[in-house]
């Protein structure tokens, strides 16, 4: 099914009209979220306050990485120049990513979704897996075991000189940023601040990026059928899952499939308008992650 046989050719141009004060919103909103929790742990630092901060900022940090993928698709602001600046710099570079380097593995992830060929078939091709499995995964991410997988791959990459999901370049600007960060919190007197950014990015950002791209394409009805509504989920979130798991609209990774140049902020009236066309009345919606997460464990 195309984004043609359901939405007329207004819809989709209304659909794929970017708004540069809705993308800047977007950004910054994501940005006061990690500096209220940040704010939070200052002014009242306990182990309640740090657990809840590490809770929001790993979110957040999550949805710099999908604000990545949005400006790598150039979908974000209306200038190109625009969505590679943002995204390289405001949401790629704190994450530790590369947003260059991402678009070009994510055009293909796109083209040969669930096939062989997929860079991000590792992502979800296990599932559904057994609840103990599950269970050592959370773990794994939430005591740093993936984040330290991670470092370490990065670390060979470079002392082996191999091409890596993330460039020298990247690598500098990633490090710049993060010390801007920490200069940041010393110049506030609260250097040891910034260890709550980095606990969240080593801990809960891996655990929700690891929900996320098991609620996309994980144990879908027919992975390797050519429809998007058979080899890609959309989920129903709560507004508890849309600041942890599901931040800038990533829930709605159907609609994004269908038609991959619409900004974030519009999957939503997307959505509404293939619900309106009874567009899923063979997909299954999950009516939260918690819902969806049962699906794939067995």
């Amino acid at each position: 099914m195309k984004a043609h046989d359901i939405l007329s050719r207004q819809e989709i141009r209304e659909l794929m009209t970017k708004n540069n004060l809705r993308a800047t919103w977007i950004i910054a909103s994501c940005w006061a979220w990690v500096i209220a929790a940040m704010t939070l742990v200052a002014i009242w630092p306990n182990v309640v306050t740090i657990i809840l901060a590490v809770l929001i900022i790993g979110g957040r940090q999550l949805s710099f990485a999908i604000l990545m993928h949005d400006c790598g698709h150039n979908s974000l602001f209306k200038s190109t120049k625009l969505n590679q600046f943002m995204g390289t710099w405001l949401a790629a570079a704190p994450v530790f990513s590369d947003m260059q380097t991402y678009s070009r593995q994510h055009s293909i992830h796109h083209k040969d979704v669930g096939t062989s060929k997929d860079p991000d078939l590792v992502n979800y091709s296990g599932y559904p897996i057994t609840k103990p499995s599950m269970v050592r995964k959370v773990l794994r991410d939430l005591i740093g075991l993936t984040a330290l997988k991670y470092w370490f791959y990065i670390l060979e990459t470079r002392l082996q000189g191999n091409k890596s999901m993330i460039s020298n370049i990247a690598l500098c600007r990633a490090l710049a940023v993060n010390l801007v960060l920490f200069l940041g919190c010393y110049l506030l007197n609260v250097p040891w601040l910034y260890w709550v950014w980095f606990l969240a990015y080593n801990t809960t950002y891996f655990l929700f990026l690891r929900i996320r791209h098991v609620g996309e394409h994980a144990a879908v009805p027919n992975p390797l059928s050519k429809d998007m509504f058979e080899n890609t989920r959309t989920t129903l979130a709560s507004w508890w899952e849309r600041i942890l798991v599901c931040p800038v609209y990533v829930n709605y990774h159907i609609e994004h499939h269908l038609l991959p140049s619409v900004p974030p902020y519009n999957l939503r009236q997307m959505h509404k308008w293939l619900v309106s066309r009874n567009a899923y009345a063979n997909t299954p919606l999950p009516s939260g992650y918690i819902a969806m997460l049962r699906t794939v464990v067995i």
